[in-house]
Parts: structure tokens; C-alpha cells; sequence
């Protein structure tokens, strides 16, 4: 399916570049960082697993004879812990659809970031332009090789192949580390940065290419993962156009409550699923009053569930993970 998901690899490496240059190895404070992510992502991912589990139970998605109800509440466990798209132990079966990549996004909070904040970037542009290459490409080769639209559907299903299953957790793996390397070009302001803030439009216009070549079929959409680091790099000039645009203040807002768009589109499409009302057979105003309602809802979501519980949770005591570290040096800022 043309840019299935696609902007989402997007994600994966703004998210690496952005934890990086939020923090740092001497200030690391792992239980302010997992209670920042926490709140950043947990509340209205449970708010929107429920909303869709009340569609699917009832059942007016799916057929109880291909998703029994065994598998169904393993799943719904999985997905509470934000695990079901970890390979080995998850079905990668996510009710609400875009959920799939908040877990491959929890492995990398949890287990990559800590190493990765840990260990030291590649030292030369050289080096840090080979390693961003090399991500990019076992992303784009993974996905090429392995990856299998059907897996996620609440039904039980076996992947195409062994490493289907890893498919979700690869992406955001390299994506991530594809951004914590953009950001260590970004700390020094080496060439590559440089370049890619004065070329932004050159890299612009590779993006537009492979939309457009994806689009008529003539290319992988998935091609986009060799240009979204440099896409981020070209954004940190604050003269440039992007950084321009991106700062403009209806581009801001749409920033501020994406991830409540992100998450409740998919439930508005559930609920016009089951009313038979299936994407073929829109019109156009349809298709406009599917946008404006998503529009409403989400900006809705964000002011009464996702900025206040995000910031309830911010309020909690600290925890004990910290230790001595937290005593020692300030907390990093949780924001993101």
C-alpha cells in the first residue's frame, strides 16, 4: 500500500536525534527520563487502546471465529505493557493500528537509548555520514525484505517469514540510531550539517521524487529513510526555510497535538468501519469531514487528555532509580 506508515521511520529518527540533544551522559537520570517518557506517550495510548478494544469486542470489526478470545486477551496484556510488537513474546497484533510503533518505540526507550547515551558517536563526518548511510539502508533492506502488512490484523496469523516478526522493532532501531547520529553532526556543526542546511531544497526535492515515483509505483516509498536524517539535519538552521515554515504557527500547533492525530485517527476510521462506511466508497466531502472531525478530536484529546495527564504524571515523586546520580547533578529536561 502506497506510504503505508511510512512517515512513521520519520519519527523513529526525530526521536533518536531528540533524546540525544536532550540528554547527556553526565547528567543521565534514568528515572526522570522513563517517567518523562511515560508521560509523554503512556496516557492517551491507554485512552486509545480501550476506545478500540470497546469496537473490536463487540464484536464489530472482526470475526470471534478467527480472533478468539484467548488470543484477544493475551493481546490486550501485551498491549497494556506496551510489548505486543517486541518480537518473540508480542503477536504484533495492536487494536489501534498506530500503536504498533509506540511499542517498537518503548524498546528503544527502554534498551537502546541508555546504551546508546553511553557509548561515543562515530568521530569524523566521514565516519558519521557512513554510519547514517548504513542505518538507513538495513532499515530500507529490512522492510524490503521482511515486512508483512497482514501481521498486525487482530486475527491469529503466521508472519511470511521468521524475521517478519522483528520488522517493527529493526525499523525504529535504525531509525533511532540514525538520529542520535544526525544529532552528534548537529552538536559539532560539521559539514554534513552545514550541507545539509545550505542545500535543504535539494533535499526537498529528493523527498518529492520519491513520493512522486512511489506514488505511480516506480519506486519503494520506503526510500525516504536514506532522506529523513538529513530532512532533520536541514531543519536545525533556524534561517533556513524549512526551520522557517516549521516554526510558523499553524505548522507549531499541528506539531503540538500530533501524537493525539496520530493516535485517534485510527479510532474515528474504526467507528466508520463499522458503520459500513469503508475509505473506497467516500466522496470527496467525505473525505473533508473525516479530516475536520480527526482535526477536532484530536485537538480535543490533547487539551483534556494528553497535556494533563502528561503533566499529572510529571508532577509524581521522583524515583528511586536515580540514586546517587540524581543527588549529584541537576535532571536533564524531560521535555521532547
Amino acid at each position: 500500500m502506497f506510504m503505508w506508515h511510512n512517515a512513521v521511520d520519520l519519527f523513529f529518527v526525530l526521536s533518536g536525534f531528540t533524546l540525544s540533544y536532550i540528554y547527556r551522559r553526565e547528567t543521565f537520570a534514568f528515572g526522570e527520563y522513563l517517567k518523562a517518557r511515560i508521560a509523554r506517550i503512556y496516557p492517551l495510548y491507554l485512552v486509545c487502546l480501550i476506545l478500540a478494544g470497546a469496537i473490536y469486542i463487540g464484536p464489530f470489526v472482526i470475526d470471534p471465529s478467527g480472533y478468539p478470545v484467548r488470543n484477544a486477551v493475551a493481546d490486550f496484556l501485551m498491549q497494556l505493557a506496551m510489548l505486543n510488537a517486541w518480537p518473540v513474546i508480542g503477536s504484533s497484533v495492536h487494536w489501534d493500528a498506530p500503536a504498533w510503533s509506540l511499542s517498537a518505540e518503548w524498546f528503544c526507550y527502554l534498551l537502546l537509548f541508555p546504551l546508546l547515551i553511553l557509548a561515543k558517536a562515530p568521530p569524523t563526518t566521514a565516519t558519521r555520514l557512513l554510519g547514517i548511510v548504513v542505518a538507513s539502508a538495513a532499515s530500507y533492506t529490512w522492510f524490503s525484505c521482511f515486512f508483512d502488512y497482514h501481521l498486525a490484523e487482530p486475527q491469529v496469523h503466521a508472519s511470511i517469514k521468521t524475521l517478519s516478526d522483528w520488522t517493527a522493532v529493526a525499523r525504529a532501531v535504525f531509525g533511532f540510531t540514525a538520529g542520535w547520529i544526525a544529532n552528534a553532526c548537529f552538536q559539532k556543526r560539521d559539514g554534513l550539517q552545514q550541507a545539509c542546511a545550505r542545500f535543504a531544497w535539494l533535499i526537498w526535492c529528493a523527498v518529492a521524487i520519491i513520493v512522486l515515483l512511489a506514488s505511480r509505483d516506480m519506486f519503494n516509498s520506503h526510500a525516504l529513510v536514506f532522506v529523513y536524517p538529513f530532512v532533520i539535519l536541514a531543519a536545525t538552521d533556524p534561517s533556513s526555510a524549512s526551520s522557517r515554515l516549521l516554526a510558523s504557527k499553524p505548522l507549531h500547533f499541528l506539531g503540538e497535538i500530533s501524537y493525539s492525530i496520530y493516535m485517534t485517527h485510527m479510532i474515528i476510521l474504526l467507528v466508520l468501519f463499522a458503520l459500513g462506511l469503508l475509505p473506497d466508497s467516500w466522496s470527496l466531502p467525505m473525505t473533508a469531514a473525516t479530516f475536520c472531525v480527526t482535526l477536532v478530536v484530536s485537538t480535543v484529546s490533547y487539551f483534556t487528555i494528553e497535556k494533563p495527564a502528561r503533566d499529572w504524571v510529571r508532577r509524581l515523586r521522583p524515583t528511586l532509580l536515580d540514586g546517587a546520580v540524581r543527588r549529584e547533578a541537576p535532571s536533564p529536561d524531560a521535555a521532547q
